[in-house]
């Protein structure tokens, strides 16, 4: 993720996500995606990471007010009487735009997709973010071409 579109304002590491991520509750072991030996070499890293290096703190000083407008994938907008599933469409269309084909084969394989909201507003309601929701899948209707 880039620091302009990461809704902490910052680019977290691949040490720093999977720090994140083992130390939740349950969780005891992490499989991150391998592309290659590049990929290998740079996930090994955290076998010798310092703790500075594992620190993914900066989310911890994150707000709903410091992503105002930003749909960061909560789905606190949910349940959607239309049955859009609001924070993986978004999802999909930001990696998307980002130029992740893989992320749009995704989208265009969901069952309800953007052009299936109804715009009752019941997500905007309901979003700690903020985000308006409605407007949001107009353009992923029209990004995508629906």
């Amino acid at each position: 993720m880039q620091d302009n579109t990461s809704p902490f304002g910052k680019k977290l590491t691949r040490i720093q996500y999977i720090q994140y991520a083992l130390d939740k509750p349950g969780v005891l072991t992490v499989l991150p995606g391998i592309r290659g030996k590049h990929d290998l070499i740079d996930i090994l890293k955290y076998t010798t990471a310092t703790p500075e290096e594992k620190d993914y703190s900066i989310i911890g000083n994150f707000t709903p007010v410091d992503a105002e407008g930003k749909c960061v994938y909560c789905n606190h907008c949910e349940p959607c009487p239309a049955g859009l599933d609001i924070g993986l469409i978004n999802k999909y269309y930001d990696l998307a735009v980002l130029g992740d084909n893989l992320a749009k084969d995704h989208y265009m394989n969901l069952e309800k997709k953007a052009g299936d909201c109804i715009a009752c507003g019941h997500c905007n309601s309901r979003c700690p973010f903020k985000v308006d929701q409605v407007d949001r899948m107009k353009m992923i209707r029209d990004y995508f071409g629906e």
